[in-house]
């Protein structure tokens, strides 16, 4: 593209060029003329064309630094409207290629995935929080790869953690692949959300049977099963599911999925405690009672409404998850899933303030990523990381830093996926 533009500048003047090759201005008029003319042409007939486009650019580059040096005759060869009518149509050729996808054309949008994660103990001497990191675990209907990313808050021990860990996202794979080959034509939504329905409720039949180490085998010989088990053990879940332009989260708990929109902090999950309003209504119909002990418990034991697990306290708790769907737009910095750990000392706006300023502070390029394979093109074209990537990574082990500086007492398991193609 920069070899057309030279070409341009050292074609031959012709026979009038030598007649005014003493005087300066003359020459430069006469080399503006043919700039402006190029120019022209190309905005015209090959918009549609990226060599063009470029070619047109460097020429309106070239434009720009001539006109920096006043020249007492270039107001009667060029018309300043002109020129610069003809400069912004070069530009906007020149950025056609490179704009983020439109709502009007979402079928062909490109939608980048990449992701992090930290988990840590905090101040507590038992691990029992756990992430899921799955990214094209499955491909829907239409042959479009879906992501799953989950963070799982054990409570009375590890077990139904590390069994969502291991199993949840395999059990959601097999009733998505279900319902995708029923659904036919008919409303994928709906498909989803009865497919995460289902995987939770499979997964809390095998809570009571859990291991540790995330198998659910009352036998299990592993030396993690000699731990503590029983029907008071249970877990949180908050998954999101990422397909074309659609964030998919399903929450059963007090974990909580929150989308940076732009400057807003935008919630994609609401916490089941017991004393909202609607929580603590269904509850007490079932017989259950919400007593305040050190904050709001379900029987003065568990101090969310919702959860995989606990069978001592059915039928008061459930493991219904409540779902929302969301379109995803050129405003989407990143989504945020994190434990209560979090979430107890840090607001949903600074968290997102937080993650949006590390992603944006420096990242290694895509470019080098692609080299090293650890990210590749999905089937629909988008990019999306395989593995985590090192800006997510910082953005989550920041906002997990920041929460036990706020004296979290709690275990701190953070996931941040970027939903920018970021460089």
């Amino acid at each position: 593209m920069v070899m057309a533009s030279a070409g341009v500048n050292n074609m031959p003047a012709g026979p009038s060029a030598g007649a005014e090759g003493s005087d300066p201005a003359a020459e430069c008029r006469l080399r503006r003329r043919r700039r402006l003319a190029l120019l022209r042409h190309v905005t015209s007939t090959s918009a549609g064309s990226d060599e063009s486009a470029a070619v047109a650019a460097a020429a309106g580059s070239e434009e720009k630094v001539q006109t920096t040096t006043p020249t007492s005759e270039s107001s009667e060869e060029e018309p300043e409207g002109a020129s610069a009518a003809a400069a912004a149509a070069a530009i906007n050729v020149a950025s056609a290629t490179t704009s983020l996808p439109s709502d009007a054309g979402t079928a062909a949008a490109v939608w980048p995935v990449a992701f992090g994660s930290v988990a840590l103990a905090g101040r507590l001497r038992e691990m029992e929080d756990t992430v899921s990191l799955h990214p094209s675990f499955c491909v829907w209907a239409d042959g479009s790869p879906m992501h799953f990313f989950a963070v799982f808050d054990g409570h009375g021990g590890p077990h139904v953690a590390a069994l969502c860990r291991e199993q949840m996202h395999s059990i959601l794979a097999t009733e998505l692949a279900a319902a995708a080959a029923a659904q036919g034509h008919g409303d994928e939504e709906g498909s989803w959300r009865a497919a995460l329905s289902r995987s939770f409720a499979r997964v809390d039949a095998l809570a009571p049977e859990s291991c540790a180490c995330g198998r659910a085998a009352a036998g299990c010989a592993c030396p993690l099963s000699s731990g503590q088990r029983g029907a008071i053990v249970g877990s949180t879940a908050v998954v999101a599911l990422l397909v074309r332009d659609r964030l998919v989260v399903a929450n059963c708990g007090d974990s909580r999925a929150v989308l940076c929109r732009g400057a807003h902090a935008v919630p994609l999950s609401e916490d089941q405690k017991p004393d909202r309003p609607d929580e603590r209504a269904r509850i007490e119909a079932m017989g259950g009672r919400v007593m305040f002990i050190n904050g709001a418990r379900v029987r003065g034991i568990l101090a969310m409404s919702r959860a995989l697990g606990h069978k001592l306290l059915k039928p008061e708790v459930i493991c219904e998850p409540e779902i929302t769907i969301t379109t995803r737009s050129d405003d989407d910095e990143c989504l945020i899933l994190a434990s209560d750990g979090l979430w107890d000392v840090i607001s949903n706006k600074v968290a997102c303030d937080v993650a949006r300023q590390c992603l944006e502070d420096g990242s290694p390029t895509r470019a080098r990523t692609a080299e090293s394979g650890e990210a590749g093109p999905s089937s629909s074209g988008a990019p999306v990381a395989q593995q985590p990537e090192p800006r997510c990574y910082r953005a989550a082990a920041l906002l997990a830093r920041l929460a036990l500086g706020r004296e979290s007492s709690d275990n701190i398991s953070v996931v941040v996926i970027d939903l920018k193609a970021r460089g």
